[in-house]
């Protein structure tokens, strides 16, 4: 397939009273994605956490608990879901026990893991590589040392989670195995924070030559919580700023900091003549061996 409509969510961070309508509200917005012609919905970084506002305050281990307890339903719920609507889903990203016990990080053996369910019940998960600093001193979160390249109609993807696509050799990684659309389910609570992950997503995109697409959440809770209780996005998808896309490499983004999905058509075909035809190729016209011997002489 050349081209995927996928649709990116700001997803709002409203009052909700029960884990029924938390479920609904998803629901809705990925069968009204689906009714617009969506193959793929991505929502953002920590949206269960949303679920932690029908709870009383707590600490963050014990907030990974409750959000631990949850893993069996989220995965039954998003794989049904994306089987009945026949849209693959980024269900965001879940805070869940590590498979893997770490030497050394025994104190921290939950992730922050990105979830992709597809209509045939294949699901693929991304750990966040780069944690912040908030996630690596209040969060008990452990970080994840793998970057899961996988397949789909329309090309190769990879998941960079929020502050993994701040760091250029991930992604660079990611082209290099032949990754095409990178998908960024984010968590800024901050205008701050979120230009520094929306400008790294367009520069990623310059820099490799692809897709990337942006969710995030939006709005706040009225009532603080230590964990999350207010975001600020504008979701989008961008590409290369060069023919044949627009000056910008804005292909299509929504309005900041509200509560919508915005639907965006990703023209494969369209991407390889960029790298085909472009007026530059930063892709192709790295020079790596530059790079190492520069990186030597700092002693890194």
């Amino acid at each position: 397939m050349n081209k995927l409509t996928i649709a990116t969510t700001q997803y709002g961070l409203t009052d909700i009273t029960s884990e029924e309508q938390f479920w609904a509200g998803i629901t809705e917005k990925v069968r009204d994605a689906a009714e617009q012609g969506a193959g793929m919905i991505v929502f953002p970084e920590y949206m269960t956490a949303h679920l932690l506002s029908l709870m009383p305050p707590m600490l963050h281990d014990e907030a990974c608990h409750e959000l631990d307890r949850m893993t069996d339903e989220y995965v039954r719920f998003f794989k049904v879901l994306s089987k009945e609507t026949g849209v693959a889903i980024l269900a965001g990203t879940h805070i869940c026990k590590s498979s893997v016990e770490k030497v050394g990080a025994s104190a921290k053996f939950y992730v922050n893991r990105a979830f992709l369910f597809f209509p045939d019940g294949r699901i693929e998960t991304q750990d966040k590589v780069h944690l912040t600093p908030e996630e690596q001193i209040r969060w008990p979160l452990s970080p994840g040392d793998s970057l899961n390249v996988f397949d789909t109609v329309w090309g190769k993807m990879a998941i960079l989670t929020c502050y993994d696509i701040e760091f250029p050799e991930l992604a660079r990684a990611a082209a290099l195995r032949g990754v095409e659309m990178i998908l960024c389910p984010s968590y800024t609570d901050s205008s701050h924070g979120y230009h520094r992950v929306r400008y790294c997503c367009q520069a990623r995109a310059v820099e490799n030559q692809l897709f990337v697409a942006l969710s995030g959440l939006v709005g706040a809770l009225s009532e603080e919580r230590p964990q999350v209780d207010a975001g600020f996005s504008q979701a989008g998808l961008f590409a290369p700023c060069d023919l044949p896309f627009q000056p910008d490499g804005i292909v299509q983004a929504g309005d900041a900091n509200i509560d919508m999905t915005v639907l965006a058509e990703a023209d494969f075909h369209m991407l390889r003549e960029n790298r085909a035809q472009g007026a530059v190729a930063p892709f192709y016209d790295r020079k790596p061996e530059v790079y190492e011997r520069e990186l030597r002489k700092s002693g890194h």
